[in-house]
């Protein structure tokens, strides 16, 4: 087997039929130091995987984690896929995307899991679900720019089918979408928006997620109406959190006056 290391992407050509990682540690050693949020594996060009040579991405996951980083593979064949499937330990824990793009800009979402929280500023969290364009909006005009910072969270859903870090193309290009509109709200008030991007099962459990790491002093959500996206979030999300509430809660609840599309 070839082992090819290139940016962030390192590329296994020929037949995979034992445990490679040994081989391939040193190159993705390499490659974290230089692209810390990931690495993906790219392996369109393998001709032949084996269960034994399978495991090699179990200690690539492994070890990848142990960095503090992760880990996506592509391009792997209907054959070689197959077998990946027969291996429990390794289909449970390997992310899997389509193509480098699409590892790529799951991997860039990553990012913005490392913004710097000030002890000192108070903090208001908005969640980026049904009419968050107005939470934004209503939170940038209750905010102070000279002590204030304003966070903005999209919780992307993972089934649990799924590896918790796998890419999904549609969703992540959502959230994109959004906090490229939410920075557009922000600049119009003058404010330095900070961006969250969880992981999660449920809206529930990311949202918990992220009051643990951004600890804020105000939540913000607005509901126009309930749809298949704010179901939990009205029914189940926001009942509890209003029984026990964390912190200053802002729930907005209004009528959708748009009309239909």
């Amino acid at each position: 087997m070839i082992v090819e290391a290139r940016r962030d992407v390192i590329t296994l050509r020929g037949v995979l039929s034992e445990n490679e990682w040994p081989a391939i540690q040193t190159a993705a050693k390499l490659l974290i130091e230089e692209h810390p949020r990931g690495i993906i594996i790219d392996c369109s060009q393998l001709t032949e995987i084996t269960e034994e040579g399978a495991k090699t991405f179990l200690d690539g996951i492994n070890y990848i984690q142990k960095q503090d980083a992760n880990i996506i593979v592509v391009g792997l064949p209907p054959n070689a896929l197959g077998v990946v499937k027969r291996i429990r330990s390794v289909v449970s824990q390997l992310p899997i995307a389509p193509t480098i793009e699409d590892a790529r800009t799951s991997l860039g979402l990553e990012d913005l899991d490392a913004v710097p929280v000030s002890g000192k500023a108070h903090i208001g969290l908005v969640l980026l679900l049904g009419d968050w364009q107005r939470a934004a909006d209503v939170a940038c005009r209750l905010a102070d720019r000279r002590k204030d910072q304003i966070h903005v969270v999209d919780v992307l859903k993972v089934p649990r089918t799924m590896p918790l870090a796998t890419p999904l193309p549609e969703a992540e290009a959502m959230t994109r979408r959004k906090l490229d509109d939410a920075d557009v709200i922000a600049r119009r008030h003058k404010f330095k928006l900070f961006k969250h991007v969880e992981r999660a099962r449920t809206l529930g459990e990311g949202i918990q997620k992220i009051f643990t790491a951004v600890k804020p002093e105000v939540f913000i959500v607005c509901i126009a109406s309930v749809s298949d996206d704010t179901a939990e979030l009205v029914n189940q999300v926001m009942p509890s959190m209003l029984a026990n509430p964390p912190c200053e809660v802002i729930y907005i609840s209004h009528p959708d006056t748009r009309g239909p599309a």
